[in-house]
């Protein structure tokens, strides 16, 4: 990909604003456990009240689409031209962390505001989107908004319940959205010149090396798998060893059988148990059954795949030593979301700029830019997330490192729109 330098007299990211309103989003909806700005929340509606209002000072119009996406504009000079799109997400996991998400956001917005600071006009119109629901913590369906711009919604998604048996249909008016009207969130590729996404790493990498920029390769592919042990529940101390049926034995063994299909014999990047249910979950009993939650992750999908036939092979092998019943089901199959050689250097060229050293690699986490990546060439820029730590009240990005990121966002910015 061939790109212009950015004008001279560039743009510059204001850093103590940045911070400022990075700080301010961080105290909304935080308590003692860390940040609890779950999507549809009173706290995520706080967060989307101050992001707003942040976008019209920045000059911006700001609307919501049925999806109840924040979407602030910023018209270009050439009203001809597409849109080049930034943004990410202000939702949180519970007693998650402050940077996450938010540091997207506020940056888009500083973008904005850095441009109008230095009497700069792309030509492309600028777009910041908020998306709704990206954590997909409220109804388990993630990247709500992101997908319905992409076209992406699945009939489950319509169907939504939360677990208090509210429904998505009667909840997305609370934030200005209209699940009647869904369709209308959808934007044509036409419309989208690129969508550029800064983010914490979320992992140890590029603070562990020193690296203040990561230039993101791709978007780590997921599949996720419901494993349900069924045994027999029994006395604990009159039933031998050798008669047990005993589905936690056969949980252990397949919960080891994951970490070994990812680390020794490097079938997948990671894999994971993030969930177990015990039943009858008494310590005088022999566990009858057990329900695990598994996943592996990888930008690869033949080593999905991979894993998948490993772990099928291993449920086998455990069910008829311990004499037990084991059902895999795939519940969900994310595929991976490469990012193009041209979108990489696009970023590589912003960091050079700002005279940053940067490194490649993978992301391990869903971002929205794997949805927006359906119609539209997609980029994300990393900074260093301190130890590695997020989706925690301990994750932090140190604020050198986030004006850093934001600065290769603008450079970005500016490559593109002189593309």
């Amino acid at each position: 990909m061939s790109t212009s330098s950015a004008p001279t007299g560039s743009a510059a990211i204001n850093s103590v604003r940045l911070n400022s309103h990075l700080t301010t989003l961080g105290q909304i909806g935080r308590d003692e456990f860390g940040m609890q700005r779950v999507a549809f929340s009173r706290h995520d509606v706080d967060g989307r009240d101050y992001v707003s209002g942040l976008m019209r000072a920045a000059g911006m119009s700001v609307r919501i689409d049925p999806a109840g996406n924040i979407i602030g504009r910023s018209e270009g000079s050439d009203p001809s031209l597409p849109a080049i799109v930034l943004g990410s997400h202000t939702d949180t996991v519970p007693s998650g962390g402050q940077y996450d998400g938010a540091l997207g956001v506020i940056a888009a917005i500083e973008v904005v505001e850095a441009l109008r600071d230095g009497g700069q006009t792309p030509r492309h119109p600028v777009e910041v989107m908020v998306f709704t629901n990206e954590e997909g913590t409220s109804f388990h369906r993630w990247l709500l908004g992101s997908r319905a711009v992409a076209g992406l919604w699945e009939a489950e998604d319509f169907a939504a319940v939360a677990d208090d048996g509210v429904t998505l249909t009667d909840t997305l008016p609370d934030i200005g959205g209209n699940i009647s009207r869904i369709a209308d969130a959808r934007r044509r590729p036409e419309e989208l010149a690129c969508y550029l996404e800064l983010h914490i790493e979320q992992g140890p990498t590029l603070h562990r090396g020193g690296f203040p920029i990561g230039v993101v390769t791709g978007i780590t592919g997921r599949s996720v798998y419901h494993v349900d042990i069924v045994g027999e529940a029994n006395h604990a101390g009159t039933t031998p060893m050798s008669l047990r049926r005993d589905a936690m034995s056969a949980a252990a063994q397949i919960a080891l059988a994951v970490r070994r299909i990812a680390g020794e014999m490097e079938v997948c990047r990671v894999g994971t148990v993030g969930s177990m249910d015990v039943h009858p979950n008494a310590g005088n009993v022999i566990p009858g059954r057990v329900q695990m939650g598994v996943e592996f992750r990888d930008e690869r999908m033949e080593s999905l795949s991979a894993a998948e036939v490993e772990l099928r092979r291993t449920a086998e092998e455990v069910a008829h030593a311990e004499n037990v019943n084991i059902t895999v089901t795939a519940q969900r199959n994310t595929p991976s979301v490469p990012i193009s050689n041209n979108m990489q250097q696009l970023i590589a060229d912003a960091a050079g700029m700002a005279g940053l050293e940067q490194v490649s690699l993978p992301s391990g986490a869903g971002h929205d830019a794997q949805a927006i990546a359906a119609i539209t060439p997609a980029a994300m820029v990393f900074v260093p997330s301190v130890n590695g730590i997020s989706h925690a009240p301990a994750e932090y990005s140190a604020p050198e490192d986030c004006a850093n990121g934001a600065q290769v966002l603008l450079n970005a910015l500016l490559l593109a729109d002189g593309r």
